[in-house]
């Protein structure tokens, strides 16, 4: 048995774990830039998609989506994503600012179930940190 043989599966946990602490970062980053806005007159929220990783194991944040809202269009943005064609649109009386497309009451159950997740993925970072540790001190 040479020196590697046997900690393939310690190694991919070690790769997939931090993948998806990578990827649970980024999906961390939109939950904040929604709640960021969450003042910015029509702002339309952004939702991370993820995806499973490469060869079917672990996971990969696929793409950053602006979410639709109000019939298809996007929250306070008319055809050409300006709140002001929107405005007019919509009929709006001049001064009524538009409001903002972030629900806290979604972020934050979002991104406490995000942070959980990044969370277990460390621990399974450390936990094959360890066994790789034990497998080297045995063949040392």
């Amino acid at each position: 048995m040479d020196g590697v043989s046997g900690s393939g599966g310690i190694t991919s946990a070690l790769f997939m774990g931090a993948g998806a602490m990578q990827a649970h970062s980024w999906g961390m980053a939109v939950h904040a830039h929604n709640v960021a806005n969450v003042s910015t007159e029509g702002f339309a929220p952004q939702r991370a998609l993820y995806a499973t990783g490469p060869g079917g194991q672990g996971v990969t944040l696929d793409t950053v989506i602006r979410e639709p809202r109000l019939g298809g269009a996007l929250a306070g943005y008319g055809p050409d994503g300006t709140a002001a064609e929107f405005r007019e649109a919509a009929n709006l009386p001049e001064g009524m600012t538009l409001p903002s497309g972030t629900e806290l009451a979604r972020e934050i159950p979002g991104m406490i179930v995000t942070q959980r997740t990044y969370e277990a993925n460390a621990q399974t970072v450390r936990t094959a940190d360890e066994m790789l540790g034990t497998l080297l001190n045995l063949k040392a």
